[in-house]
């Protein structure tokens, strides 16, 4: 009986091993080769532009529905596509350890001509191991004329990352006080300097940690919250 145990312990024991290896494989995966998550058949294209908190990382297993994008879209309306360039781990700066830039979504957006441009990256770039406030400020003012170059006409957000609630402090953590103390500052800045409109997402999370999986990624409830923000601010 003894035996058969081991052997049962044995095959759970690799069983765990497998599944721990394919969620990495998986996770790899998607910030290696990202795709687009696009929802609506509407002829109003709205850009989402970001990182995991856009891609939908904290409602991983129902993206299709559970996302912010995908909730703004459902909430705009028929007339509007929303599409969802969204990518893990991904930084604005493009010295980063994982450059939004190289995910080519910034070259397809452009080529979609999208009517709203909605952007939020700086989580990623809060981490230690990435901060550049001066280059930070400099990237995000020349990803913002891109758009504007293709099209004079279309409308761009731009967003404040949400509140941070993890307290693990190291050099490949996001770190909320550089959020909180330097990257909405200076997304303010970008804002009065190029007269594009902003989304004050931190404030409007940051006394709701009941609404992220794991304190930094918005679970069903806060993605639902936060596309009504939006939503609400598109629509006036």
């Amino acid at each position: 009986m003894k035996y058969k145990e081991n052997i049962k312990n044995s095959y759970k024991n690799i069983l765990d091993l497998v599944i721990v290896i394919l969620i990495i494989f998986i996770k790899v995966y998607k910030i290696c080769f990202p795709s687009v998550q696009k929802v609506g058949k509407g002829n109003i294209k709205v850009a989402c532009i970001g990182d995991s908190i856009t891609y939908g990382l904290g409602v991983e297993f129902r993206r299709r529905f559970s996302t912010y994008p995908a909730i703004l879209a459902s909430l705009l309306g028929r007339k509007f596509k929303v599409l969802n360039y969204g990518a893990s781990s991904r930084t604005l700066l493009s010295n980063g350890n994982h450059p939004y830039s190289k995910t080519r979504f910034i070259e397809k957006s452009l080529i979609e001509n999208p009517d709203i441009i909605i952007i939020m990256l700086g989580s990623n770039d809060s981490k230690s191991i990435n901060w550049n406030a001066e280059k930070y400020k400099e990237e995000y003012l020349r990803l913002i004329r891109a758009y504007q170059v293709v099209n004079n006409k279309s409308k761009i957000y731009i967003m404040t990352p949400p509140r941070a609630f993890i307290k693990v402090k190291n050099e490949k953590n996001i770190q909320n006080k550089v959020i909180k103390n330097e990257i909405c500052p200076i997304i303010e800045e970008i804002k009065n300097e190029t007269g594009v409109n902003i989304i004050d997402i931190y404030n409007f999370t940051k006394k709701h940690p009941e609404w992220f999986a794991d304190g930094i990624h918005p679970n069903r409830k806060g993605n639902l919250f936060i596309a009504n923000y939006i939503a609400s601010i598109i629509d006036n």
